[in-house]
């Protein structure tokens, strides 16, 4: 009985969880704001079997200090697993890396992410961008 009750109790305290852990997917085109980053994800293309992902990260002006090597925090959910940023040159798309560029308080840049896989047939592919513990997630029209 005791050892029901502790499982009713935390399954309770798990439920309290999830609901205020208010986590949605966004849809391409539109802004998360992350602290002092807001992320748009402008566009998804599909080339020679990479995902390619146009954003625009800016930062407030109230920022400390400048945001540097665009690429970090992003990653790619297809099929289930979870997959890296490609240390790739530029393709198409935007042209421009996020790979080593900065974006200065009150300023913003607009980049290419690329993921050196195919985006599988099976179930959704989102894109995601951490920063300082907070995530925000994109679903992918590919």
């Amino acid at each position: 009985l005791a050892c029901g009750l502790a499982i009713l109790i935390a399954g309770s305290v798990q439920l309290l969880r999830i609901k205020h852990n208010d986590t949605s997917t966004l849809a391409v085109g539109d802004s998360a704001q992350l602290s002092t980053v807001t992320v748009t994800v402008l566009s998804d293309t599909v080339q020679d079997g990479q995902v390619h992902v146009v954003a625009r990260i800016a930062l407030a002006a109230t920022a400390s200090s400048p945001l540097h090597d665009l690429v970090r925090g992003w990653s790619l959910l297809s099929g289930g697993l979870k997959k890296p940023v490609a240390a790739l040159a530029s393709t198409g798309g935007a042209g421009t890396l996020c790979a080593g560029r900065s974006v200065a308080p009150g300023a913003s840049q607009q980049c290419e992410v690329t993921f050196a896989v195919a985006p599988t047939k099976h179930g959704t592919t989102v894109v995601s961008f951490d920063f300082v513990g907070q995530q925000a997630t994109w679903s992918l029209g590919l």
